[in-house]
């Protein structure tokens, strides 16, 4: 299975510059994306009509093959995501669910106003897709927000072979990002946030990205001057993961960071044998 996480930093930009010729280019078998920033226009470029969380899927199927969920929240032009899926989901969840909620197979949504959580449920594994606060002033909300994620995660895979999809806001070890000393205080390398994401990890998690490229350092974010500018100009993170619970670890079979115009952030592409 082929899937691609990604933080295109508004859709409308996006669509712009090319990015559903790349979707259809890719052909990948599930694409999880972050911070499309326009509920009304992402159905309106879409379907022509809009809900704030929905699975349409008895519409005509996006590019021909993908079913559309997407979760765009309640604060117009911030946050939101969207997941694409060449196979109809069994069963979709928004936001975070309790773990009561959670095993409650009625449920379908819980509160989430700005549209962060995907969860959709496939014959042979379960997909989340995420968009973690960023943090800046609302750090102890991010941090609540991640507790409250892992501890989710937690309880999916205990049943489930799990892939957790997301631009989590928080660059993990010094093989993250560009300038490590220098972003020591800054959010996003804060020691609280990297010792959350270890928590993550150590609930029996394996970062596809990092098992690739071993201790090569990785990026996921370049500002868009950077990337003009190219060489070590800027601060660069890698703020976009994904990870497979680990009785998949041995599934994984190629993994690729790729350097495109679309967003100042850049995708990832995994291929994992589910």
């Amino acid at each position: 299975m082929k899937i691609v996480t990604y933080n295109i930093n508004g859709v409308r930009s996006a669509h712009k510059k090319g990015l559903f010729e790349w979707i259809e280019k890719v052909s990948a078998n599930i694409i999880c994306i972050q911070e499309v920033r326009a509920a009304e226009q992402i159905a309106k470029t879409f379907f022509g009509t809009w809900q704030n969380q929905v699975s349409l899927f008895e519409n005509e199927l996006f590019l021909g093959k993908y079913y559309v969920t997407y979760n765009c929240g309640f604060v117009s032009g911030y946050a939101g995501t969207l997941m694409l899926s060449t196979e109809k989901p069994e069963r979709v969840v928004f936001g975070i669910p309790t773990n009561n909620e959670a095993n409650d197979l009625t449920q379908r949504s819980v509160v989430d106003p700005e549209g962060r959580c995907i969860t959709a449920y496939f014959k042979n594994c379960v997909v989340v897709n995420c968009y973690v606060p960023n943090g800046g002033t609302r750090l102890d909300f991010k941090m609540d927000y991640f507790e409250k994620l892992t501890n989710y995660l937690g309880m999916l895979k205990q049943k489930h072979n799990v892939i957790f999809c997301s631009d989590s806001n928080i660059s993990h070890t010094e093989l993250d990002l560009t300038h490590p000393k220098e972003c020591a205080s800054r959010t996003g390398f804060l020691p609280v946030e990297r010792e959350a994401f270890s928590k993550l990890i150590n609930l029996g998690f394996c970062d596809v990205a990092r098992l690739v490229f071993k201790d090569k350092i990785l990026y996921t974010w370049r500002s868009y001057k950077s990337r003009i500018v190219g060489g070590d100009y800027g601060w660069k993170y890698r703020f976009d993961y994904v990870l497979v619970s680990d009785n998949l670890k041995n599934k994984i079979e190629s993994c690729e960071i790729l350097d495109l115009e679309y967003s100042d952030h850049m995708p990832i592409v995994a291929n994992i044998d589910v």
